[in-house]
């Protein structure tokens, strides 16, 4: 039973994982900026990702490869009380915390903003016309807000990437 739960919770970490941190590195690696350059049409891009739930997704994926990962840290820990001070556990730990850091900085700045924008694209969109000057600028903060943050938690993706790929091997 102990090992069935650990490879569920393995499967659910790993192919979560997968999920919300190449769908960050994608986003902020090709879609965002190609989004930013499109004007008014990425505009009308994004809501549609909006619209098939690709925040929910990754958000969930984020959620369920987080709390895994706590579980599975946890359990080793408790299995071996000193493995968090070895190298290997020290490299889960790091990764563990900046995958943290970036959920934290995803929902807080990125979903945030994305949410704000699509709103206020909304808006815009019906009232029929392009949008006022304050709604421009307001979509322009939101967008260099968002970018921002989603740099960051990629950063934060990759450092949790690279630890997790070598920590056992430490």
């Amino acid at each position: 039973m102990d090992q069935t739960v650990t490879l569920v919770l393995r499967f659910f970490h790993v192919v979560g994982g997968i999920f919300w941190a190449g769908g960050a590195l994608l986003m902020t690696g090709f879609i965002f900026p190609t989004v930013r350059a499109s004007g008014p049409q990425g505009g009308r891009f994004m809501q549609e990702l909006a619209r098939r739930k690709l925040p929910v997704f990754m958000n969930a994926s984020a959620g369920l490869t987080m709390l895994s990962g706590l579980i599975l840290y946890g359990r080793l820990a408790a299995a071996n009380g000193g493995w968090p001070a070895t190298r290997s556990g020290m490299a889960f730990g790091i990764g563990g915390l900046a995958a943290i850091l970036a959920g934290i900085i995803g929902g807080a700045f990125v979903g945030r903003s994305a949410e704000q924008l699509g709103k206020l694209g909304e808006k815009v969109q019906s009232s029929g016309g392009p949008p006022s000057p304050e709604q421009a600028a307001e979509m322009g903060r939101l967008q260099a807000r968002m970018w921002n943050a989603m740099r960051v938690v990629a950063v934060l993706l990759a450092v949790a990437i690279v630890a997790m790929a070598i920590a056992r091997y430490l």
